[in-house]
Order: C-alpha cells, then sequence, then structure tokens
C-alpha cells in the first residue's frame, strides 16, 4: 500500500471522511478494496457517533428486531 492509499484507508477509518471520498481519493476502489486495505492496515471500520442519534437507533433497532422491542 502506498501513502496516498495508507492516509484515505485511516481517514475513512477514523470518520474525517466518507466512503464516497475514500473510493474518489483510491481512483474509483469499490468498496470491498476499500475493506481490503482497511485489513491490510490493521484499521477498524469507521464508527458513527451515537451522541444526537438515539432516537434514530432506537427506531432502526426496532424496526430490524420488532420481537425485541421493549
Amino acid at each position: 500500500m502506498n501513502e496516498k492509499e495508507r492516509q484515505a484507508v485511516e481517514s475513512f477509518s477514523h470518520g474525517t471522511m466518507t466512503a464516497i471520498e475514500v473510493r474518489r481519493r483510491l481512483d474509483g476502489a469499490t468498496y470491498g478494496e476499500v475493506l481490503r486495505l482497511l485489513s491490510e492496515a490493521e484499521l477498524p471500520l469507521p464508527r458513527a457517533p451515537v451522541a444526537g442519534r438515539e432516537e434514530q437507533i432506537r427506531r432502526a433497532h426496532s424496526w430490524m428486531f420488532p420481537k425485541n422491542v421493549s
């Protein structure tokens, strides 16, 4: 992996670059290729912040797991 690729996947992993931006930066890489590069660099997938999104997460959870709604 070259320096340009490393910087792009690090930015994506840290949540400072979107999936679309990283794919563009990597000359149109597929999402699978981005995942491979993350793995090679031993970087985690980005995580969206939860603060301020609790209601959206609750609705999504109730839609995806209707039997577990409390």
